[in-house]
């Protein structure tokens, strides 16, 4: 199972999931065309097996970027560019298993992965609205719990149609994941209020840089 799993994810790093058929996928993971119809009935019933995983290992990696002692002194600006630029990675590296898995939960509705999907939304937002609790001073907007929910949720409606599904064609001004990172952190301040501040010598906003990690 842990095989096959892996195996999945790596390829769909290669190629959409629709296109990669059952007999590859278990010659990836060292197993047969058999084993894998012992455990799954067809290829789309191991996009399930993703999703308790997926939200788990997402909550664990959250809870470490949010963690208020890894921010202890930080700007507001600081932590949203990091938060940003996290997001952004994380929907490159996992794009192919994300898209798979949008795309899966739109033609099939599962009540369960949507609850799953909430329940880490709404995990993220309350722990991103507690570590700015103390920075709100710092946010101009009138309501600041409202403006970090809503400039969240901008991020990952942005990201996932810029990155997730950049071959639709929708995007009206594809960019480069490093420009995309820097207008969204641009646009989420701006939203918040927040004035950016400034390198000696140029008109350009200034964020000091932290060494990211996932967990």
């Amino acid at each position: 199972m842990d095989r096959l799993l892996v195996a999945a994810q790596g390829l769909l790093g290669e190629r959409r999931f629709e296109e990669a058929t059952v007999a590859e996928l278990a010659k990836r993971a060292g197993s047969s065309v058999g084993a894998f119809y012992a455990r799954f009935p067809d290829k789309q019933a191991l996009l399930r097996c993703f999703d308790e995983r997926v939200f788990e290992e997402g909550r664990r990696q959250w809870q470490l970027f949010l963690d208020p002692q890894r921010w202890r002194g930080a700007s507001l600006e600081t932590i949203v560019t990091a938060l940003v630029e996290l997001g952004v990675t994380k929907r490159r590296t996992h794009r192919g298993l994300l898209r798979a898995l949008a795309l899966y939960v739109r033609s099939n509705p599962d009540p369960t992965f949507r609850e799953r999907a909430a329940e880490l939304n709404r995990f993220v937002t309350a722990r991103l609205q507690a570590l700015l609790a103390s920075r709100h001073g710092e946010i101009r907007h009138p309501q600041p719990r409202l403006a970090i929910a809503f400039g969240l949720a901008v991020m990952d409606a942005v990201t996932r149609e810029a990155i997730v599904f950049e071959d639709a064609g929708l995007n009206p001004a594809p960019m480069p994941d490093s420009r995309l990172a820097r207008e969204l952190t641009r646009a989420y301040l701006a939203y918040l209020g927040v004035r950016p501040r400034r390198r000696r010598g140029s008109g350009g906003s200034h964020a000091p840089r932290r060494k990211l990690r996932a967990g």
